[in-house]
């Protein structure tokens, strides 16, 4: 516990100092009077990621049982762009002979080579891994609508788009400054080209690891939805699942550690680079942002694991089904013995139908599927829709019969019993004599 708590502290710390940043941002760009579109577009941007962090905040400070520490890179880079890019308006602001009040060289404005529009949309990635992994943590405490759940899907799906064009982005910048300053010999052009060679294999490795993955992802999938609906004792064939579903988890655990052992070899390359490069370099300014291309590289590939963990979750411990059925004494199930979130709905048609939905244990669910498959099998020996005929809508003169529009008022129209005749009930009287 000790541990978490410390975990939290530094998370939350880091949660504030993003937060504190992105509204000193804020304020600094709404000190001036002149604000075109695209910063118009960075302060609706700056408004909503203040809106999650705000979020983020409030559940680490009341949550202890979610690790979202996976967030801190992704915090401190958030943190220091707003900080950097504070500073980038106040020193092109300087330079201008013109006041707060009309001033508009926001088109000057640079970070890491991009405009106010590529630093809007990285503000819009940091903020959109954030909101994912505070769903990602919500969706195991507690339930959401079948629309939430399509929403969230879409927007992982987004977010890792646009991390990814990001990164590739990334990618050819610091080519760029490698191609530039990495040329000053023959051997370091020889070093460089090896070093870069080296970096094209690990990343296609990496993604061969990554389709694999998910190929082993769609394999686990596959049965428990087939699978789902078959009768038969309980263990029946639970001993090969088990044994193939633990093999499969020992094939993605492997993969997972290769692809770490890939990532820490490409970081290492990275860094490789990186010295060749400031070795170059004279500007003070140039290192500074490399050094944040550097980070910046780093945090992307860490935002993509985080959308990529919460897809996996959601696969893995959410389902969407939507259960039709149509006929008489038909029984509907739409439940979860897994523990597996389950979104759905049952609709059945026809007469006399059931529905059973919820959180059962194995052994539960069959007793339930017998004890209403029992009852079902007794009524229908008295009653069915095939053999007793519907009552009228209308009734039936005769006396007493006034009532009845009251009766179908208060308990519905109701079936007629079938009377005994004269003889069973004649043989029913001398039964109870002789037994007396």
């Amino acid at each position: 516990m000790a541990e978490a708590v410390g975990l939290a502290s530094g998370l939350l710390a880091l949660t504030i100092f993003a937060f504190k940043s992105s509204v000193a941002l804020n304020g600094t760009i709404q000190s001036f009077q002149f604000h075109p579109k695209r910063v118009r577009d960075l302060n609706e941007e700056l408004d909503a990621l203040c809106g999650v962090l705000n979020a983020l905040t409030e559940t680490v400070k009341n949550t202890t049982d979610v690790d979202l520490s996976a967030l801190d890179l992704p915090l401190l880079r958030c943190g220091n762009a707003c900080k950097d890019f504070e500073r980038e308006i106040l020193k092109v602001s300087s330079r201008s002979s013109a006041s707060r009040t009309s001033f508009r060289d926001w088109a000057k404005l640079r970070y890491m080579g991009d405009d106010i529009d590529g630093f809007r949309q990285l503000l819009a990635g940091y903020k959109s891994t954030i909101n994912i992994a505070l769903t990602d943590a919500n969706l195991r405490q507690s339930s959401v609508t079948a629309e939430g759940l399509e929403s969230y899907r879409g927007l992982i799906k987004t977010a890792t788009d646009d991390l990814e064009a990001h990164l590739e982005s990334i990618d050819n910048k610091l080519e760029t400054i490698f191609g530039r300053t990495v040329a000053a010999s023959d051997s370091d052009a020889a070093e460089l080209r090896l070093i870069r060679e080296e970096r094209l294999s690990t990343q296609k490795c990496l993604q061969i690891c990554a389709q694999l993955s998910d190929h082993i992802n769609q394999i686990q999938v596959e049965p428990l939805r087939s699978g789902g609906s078959s009768a038969g004792p309980i263990g029946t064939g639970a001993l090969p699942a088990r044994v193939t579903s633990e093999g499969l988890q020992e094939c993605r655990d492997s993969l997972r550690l290769t692809a770490a052992k890939l990532e820490r070899h490409m970081q290492d390359l990275i860094d490789r680079l990186l010295t060749k490069s400031k070795k170059a370099m004279s500007s003070e300014e140039e290192i500074a942002d490399l050094a944040r291309l550097r980070e910046e590289w780093e945090t992307a590939r860490q935002c993509i694991d985080i959308c990529s963990k919460a897809d996996t979750h959601l696969k893995e411990n959410a389902s969407t089904i939507e259960n039709y059925a149509t006929g008489d004494e038909t029984i509907q199930f739409l439940v979860s013995t897994d523990g597996k979130t389950v979104h759905g709905k049952n609709q059945g048609f026809g007469w006399r139908t059931r529905q059973v939905g919820g959180h059962f244990s194995d052994a539960s669910l069959q007793q339930l599927s017998r004890d209403i498959s029992s009852i079902s099998f007794q009524k229908s020996d008295v009653e069915s829709p095939s053999s007793q005929a519907r009552p009228p809508a209308v009734p039936d003169d005769g006396p007493g019969n006034g009532s009845s529009s009251k009766f179908d008022d208060q308990y519905g129209q109701g079936f007629k019993l079938t009377s005994k005749s004269h003889v069973e009930v004649a043989r029913s009287s001398k039964g109870q004599e002789k037994t007396g």
